[in-house]
């Protein structure tokens, strides 16, 4: 359960394990701490493998052709490797399929590319003194620009907080890893069709250095983790059922501290 007195050891901070934290810590205590693997899959992550899949297949094919056409050969061979069971609903399943598609095309087909990308799906690690960890994050996309380069993440969804994880991460990781900011982070949420766009600057490297020892400091402490209270997380989930023992926990805790 969750209210164990001792401290997680964090050896590395990756992007894919804060992006768990963020959406809800107990899930990623289950998940990442405990290494309890469930039957259940997890509809979120599987519809991601596809948008990774398909992102990466349409940024290596030649200019002439990137076509709308390629992008929905590319979700129907990579989307039959989910179920319909695997959603809330069947409606939630067509309307995912809907919305992936519909915003991919979109996404990937408004500007032609014409040169192959810095980066495509490529993991990068690096140790930081200034976190005590190492740092491990994913280019999705990296493509030039000018000078400089530009970032791109396409997600399945996202909220401002994990804007705000992203923008700290890669902030910091491309000042200390390359020596220089890119000119802008741009990230899809695919479900919504939104692009959210962020230019860094110095500043953003020490505030991230900031935000991100924050971040180390909490995920060292699971008793002081909290449920999210994302109902749209908790529907997905496969811990629901233990989570009723974390929440009588934290009240009790939340209760005690307002007495004292």
């Amino acid at each position: 359960m969750i209210g164990r007195e001792h401290r997680i050891s964090i050896a590395t901070l990756t992007d894919y394990h804060l992006q768990d934290f963020i959406r809800c810590p107990y899930q990623f205590y289950y998940l990442h701490i405990e290494g309890k693997i469930t039957t259940q899959s997890d509809w979120r992550k599987m519809v991601q493998v596809v948008v990774n899949q398909v992102v990466s297949r349409y940024y290596k094919l030649p200019p002439k052709s990137q076509t709308a056409k390629k992008v929905l050969e590319f979700i129907d061979d990579h989307w039959s490797a989910i179920e319909v069971r695997q959603f809330e609903s069947k409606i939630h399943y067509y309307k995912t399929l809907a919305n992936i598609t519909a915003h991919l095309l979109q996404c990937l087909t408004t500007e032609r590319i014409e040169n192959p990308p810095l980066f495509l799906y490529e993991k990068f690690n690096m140790n930081m003194d200034e976190l005590g960890a190492e740092l491990s994050l994913t280019f999705e996309v990296a493509e030039w620009s000018g000078n400089s380069f530009i970032i791109k993440k396409y997600l399945v969804d996202t909220d401002e907080e994990m804007n705000l994880l992203f923008n700290n991460m890669i902030s910091v990781f491309c000042e200390k890893a390359f020596g220089q900011l890119p000119e802008r982070t741009e990230i899809y949420s695919l479900m919504e069709g939104k692009k959210e766009t962020f230019i860094p600057t110095k500043k953003d490297v020490s505030g991230g250095l900031e935000y991100l020892n924050m971040i180390k400091n909490l995920l060292q402490e699971p008793k002081k983790y909290l449920k999210t209270d994302s109902l749209a997380v908790c529907k997905s989930c496969s811990h629901q059922k233990r989570c009723y023992e974390g929440i009588n926990i934290n009240q009790e805790r939340f209760s005690s501290q307002k007495s004292c």
